[in-house]
This record gives C-alpha cells, structure tokens and sequence, in this order.
C-alpha cells in the first residue's frame, strides 16, 4: 500500500498529466515528430534508403560509364584522336564511342549525379537523411516522450471522471452541509440513537480550521432527543457528545467516485458513506476497522451493481451496491456503540470529492 502522501502526490501527477498530454496533442513539437514518423516509415523511404546505403558505386549507371569511358579513352585510336585532333579518326568505332561518351560525363547534370553516386555516404546529404536525423532527435524530445508513456485510452478513461463535488473545508462548514440524520421529508433528523452513548450536538463539537473539518467525541452528560425502537423519540441521558452531517444535496450518479482524506484519534468509532433516505442503510467510504494512523485517503467507486472501497490504492472491500438507483447523501458521524469501551475521539477531515462518470 502506498504512503498518503505518496498516493495523494499520484493523484495530483494524474490531473497534471491529462493537462500536459492534451496540451502535447495539440503541440508543434507532436504534430512535427508524427508527419516525420509517416515519412520515415513509409516503404518508399526505407527502400530509398536501403537503395542508397547498400548500392555499390561501381555497380550503377554512372560508375558503370565512367569505367567504359576511362577504358576508351587509352585505347590506341582513341588516344591518337585526343593527342592530333584528326578528324579522319573520329570516324573509327572507338573515337566515335569515346565522343559519345564524352559528350555524356561532361554534361552538368551527369557530373552531379556522379559525384553523389561516387560519394559513399550519399545518404547523409540526402534531404530524407536531415527527415530521418530530425525525426530521431524528435524522438527524445521530452513532450514526445512523455506522451509515448500514456495511451488514449487510459487518458480519456482518467478524463470521463469528471468533479461534481467538493468541500476543502477552506472556512467553516457550509450550507453544503447539514447535522442529523438523512429521512424521508418531514421526518426529525436531528437526534440521538439510545441504542449509542453519545448525543449528537447539531455541530456544535464540530470545528473548521486550517482547511481541515474536525469531528470530536467528548465527555459531556446531556440530555438530548433519542430514537427507541418501541417507544418512539424521547429525551435520554448521554455520557458523551459527537456530531453527525449529511449533505444538504442528494447525488445522482448511477456511477461515480467518493474520495476523502481522513484521519482518526481516541477510542470512538467513525463513519462515512452514502446513505438514502429510504432506508437508514450506509455504504461505507471508511470505518474505524479499515482505518490508517494518521491521514489517509479512502476511496469508494460505484456502479449499478457493485460497490468497491480503497485505503489509498488497496481494494479493501468489494459488495453489492444496494443503494442502487436511490438519490444518495454523504454522511459523515462519529459513534460509541453500547456497551462497548467508550472514550473521547476525533475524525479530522481534510477533504472530501465527488467525482462522476
């Protein structure tokens, strides 16, 4: 399992890594490495340069010339023609051959060509050898680099999540929130369970500071309201106090991505999921059992169909989403259950997104 601050650094490289790779996509450098890579590819300039690089000077047209018109011109006629100027000789096969040939080597366009053909590294004066010298440098660019490193498809997958929803918790809690109990309309939300020890305090033992939310659990006797299963709500004696909070604002994603930072302290147990308000059923991001010391960051995905948590990047949970097609809330609440060992405790909150697909 990676550290948090390691996993949270991830996430971050992955938002700046969309922002670069689309940015490198619509590059002068990209569109530059691509056009050079059809052309260097291409089976005309591989044959071109296999032509070049392979191909014996002595076994072109041009060499094959120059040895016919060297051998010529020694020959006996030939030389007495180039030494006297008779033109009486220049009638005789071997001048008349030589002064084609002549006529041929000396035109500018052959003297060109043979002197390319003659060169053993013709291909390095070649425009396609500066294509190819560009495309390799393109090659080690860094942008063309790192965009080799990711695929379309795992971009556009990272892309399809979209954020929806966020709380940083930069001042105190916001009309994003409200204390109690998610119900159906009309139902008393703001209450205590006899079934737990503490009573919760509509957010008075909730505190906001340096971007971070605090939940504390104390002990503190209160009377407050009470759910009993039979006899109804009632007013009951606590031991100690917490809070409870759900977001005002139902979600609606039929697929979607619950992501806080969290750390816990002392004895109380902790919750956060999403619950409906159809049925008092939680599909928890976290609970104390699966939490970290200190800060992590816990990771709920869902579906039409199943459920599955992360502590950082390990699945630690997989279950059937049996929220499904329900308008779903955030709860977030701290808890001692009876008679087990109660004590003081905190769930502190950096952060806490939603994401959507």
């Amino acid at each position: 399992m990676q550290k948090t601050k390691v996993f949270e650094q991830w996430l971050l490289d992955q938002k700046a890594m969309i922002l670069r790779y689309r940015e490198v996509e619509k590059g002068a450098v990209l569109a530059e490495y691509n056009q050079l890579k059809a052309i260097v590819e291409s089976s005309d300039f591989q044959a071109k340069k296999t032509e070049l690089t392979t191909t014996k000077y002595a076994n072109t047209s041009y060499g094959k010339t120059m040895v016919e018109y060297k051998s010529l011109k020694w020959k006996g006629a030939v030389l007495m023609y180039r030494l006297f100027h008779k033109e009486s000789l220049a009638q005789k096969p071997e001048v008349a051959s030589y002064l084609q040939l002549l006529e041929q080597v000396q035109k500018p366009e052959f003297k060109k060509e043979n002197a390319f053909w003659k060169n053993e590294k013709r291909w390095l004066t070649t425009v396609e050898a500066a294509q190819e010298k560009r495309y390799h440098k393109l090659a080690k660019h860094a942008d063309v680099v790192f965009y080799g490193q990711h695929t379309e498809a795992e971009v556009a997958e990272l892309e399809s999540y979209k954020l929806v929803w966020k709380d940083e918790f930069d001042a105190a809690m916001t009309s994003q929130w409200e204390t109690g109990f998610v119900y159906p309309a009309g139902m008393k939300a703001d209450h205590s369970h006899v079934s737990e020890q503490q009573a919760y305090t509509k957010g008075q033992n909730t505190q906001v500071s340096g971007s971070v939310m605090t939940i504390a659990t104390k002990k503190q006797t209160v009377n407050a309201a009470a759910w009993h299963p039979t006899r109804g709500m009632h007013m009951h004696e606590f031991a100690y106090t917490s809070d409870v909070w759900h977001t005002k604002e139902a979600l609606n994603m039929k697929t979607g991505v619950l992501q806080a930072k969290v750390a816990y302290t002392g004895a109380a147990k902790h919750m956060m999921g999403l619950t409906a308000n159809k049925m008092q059923h939680v599909l928890p991001i976290l609970h104390t059992a699966s939490a970290m010391k200190g800060y992590a960051i816990y990771t709920l995905v869902w579906n039409e169909t199943e459920v599955v948590g992360y502590v950082n990047d390990q699945e630690v949970s997989r279950s059937k989403n049996s929220l499904a097609g329900e308008a779903m809330h955030i709860l977030l609440r701290s808890y001692l259950p009876e008679n087990q060992n109660a004590g003081k405790g905190t769930m502190s909150v950096d952060w806490v997104r939603v994401y959507a697909r």
